[in-house]
C-alpha cells in the first residue's frame, strides 16, 4: 500500500472500524493501525469514524461520581465532545478514543416533557433490569418527542463470540405514535467468521391520556410486546434453519451409504480413474 496516500488509508481504515462487530473495535483498530503504519495520521483522521461508531452502537460509559451507565447517544450530544445524562441532569466530556468520561457538570434546562420523561425512565429502568442481563437505557426529551435508547452487550471472547441488542424508540406527543428500530448483531469466529446482522422497525399508535404514569406504562408495554415477538421470531427462524435448511444443503451419501474418506481416495474406482488421467 506504499502508493496509497495517508488520506486514502485512513478512509479505508475508517470503513473497517465502522463495520467492527460488537466488542471488537479495539482489535480492528490495532489491525488497521499496523496497515496504515502512521499513528499520527491515523489518530487525526480516525476520530470522526470512532465517534460515529460509538454513537451508532450505543456505547455506554459510567461518568465520574455516578453509579450507573449512560448511553452515548446523538440525542444527548450537547457540544462537540459533551453528552447529557438526563437522569442526573448533568453533562460529561467523552473521549471517543479511550471510551472514558470526565468533567461532570450540572445542566439545567426547562422542558415541558420532563415529567413524562421521568415517568418513562422509571418504567424503562424496571423493564430493562428485568429483561436484559447487562442492559442500559437512557431516556431523552425534546420539544415534542420522548426518545428511549436501549442496549445490551454480551462479550464472550474466550469462546469466540460477541453480541449486541440495541434499540431506539421515539414517541411523538403530538401524533401519539411510537416508532422504533431494533438491531441485533452477533459475531461468532471460532475456526471461521460468521456474523448475524438483522434489524426490524415498528410503529404503533398509543391511546392518548393525561395520566403520565399510565402513558409511560403503555409505551413500555408496547416495547416489551415487540421485543418478545421479535425474539421469538428469530428463535423460530434459526431453529428452522438448523433443522431443515442446513440439512437440505448437506450433500447426500454416495451409493455405498458411507462417508467418503478423502485420505483413501486412490482406493476408490473414481480415484483410480482420476489418477490415470
Amino acid at each position: 500500500m506504499s502508493s496509497v496516500s495517508i488520506e486514502d488509508k485512513v478512509k479505508i481504515a475508517s470503513d473497517f472500524l465502522l463495520s467492527s462487530p460488537p466488542g471488537e473495535v479495539n482489535d480492528v483498530f490495532n489491525d488497521v493501525r499496523a496497515l496504515v503504519d502512521n499513528d499520527q495520521g491515523l489518530q487525526d483522521g480516525i476520530l470522526q469514524a470512532l465517534e460515529q461508531y460509538n454513537i451508532e452502537q450505543h456505547i455506554t460509559v459510567t461518568p465520574p461520581g455516578l453509579d450507573y451507565d449512560v448511553i452515548v447517544s446523538i440525542n444527548g450530544k450537547i457540544e462537540q465532545d459533551r453528552y447529557l445524562d438526563p437522569r442526573s441532569k448533568q453533562t460529561f466530556k467523552f473521549d471517543h478514543m479511550r471510551l472514558t468520561a470526565s468533567d461532570l457538570k450540572e445542566y439545567t434546562t426547562e422542558n415541558q416533557l420532563e415529567p413524562l420523561r421521568a415517568s418513562v425512565e422509571k418504567e424503562c429502568l424496571a423493564y430493562v433490569d428485568d429483561h436484559f442481563p447487562n442492559g442500559v437505557c437512557t431516556i431523552y426529551c425534546t420539544d415534542d418527542d420522548i426518545t428511549i435508547a436501549i442496549v445490551d452487550n454480551k462479550y464472550n471472547p474466550n469462546n469466540f463470540w460477541n453480541g449486541r441488542w440495541l434499540a431506539s424508540w421515539t414517541y411523538n406527543t403530538q401524533s401519539n405514535k411510537l416508532e422504533g428500530l431494533t438491531k441485533v448483531n452477533v459475531h461468532y469466529y471460532e475456526d471461521g467468521n460468521v456474523q448475524l446482522k438483522t434489524q426490524k422497525k415498528a410503529q404503533v399508535t398509543i391511546p392518548k391520556t393525561e395520566d403520565l404514569e399510565q402513558l409511560a406504562k403503555s409505551l413500555v408495554k408496547e416495547i416489551s410486546a415487540f421485543d418478545k415477538q421479535y425474539h421469538s421470531a428469530m428463535n423460530e427462524s434459526y431453529s428452522d434453519l438448523a433443522d431443515n435448511t442446513f440439512k437440505n444443503l448437506r450433500r447426500a451419501l454416495p451409493l455405498t451409504r458411507n462417508v467418503l474418506d478423502w485420505n483413501k481416495i486412490s482406493n476408490y474406482k473414481i480415484g483410480s480413474e482420476l489418477s490415470q488421467k
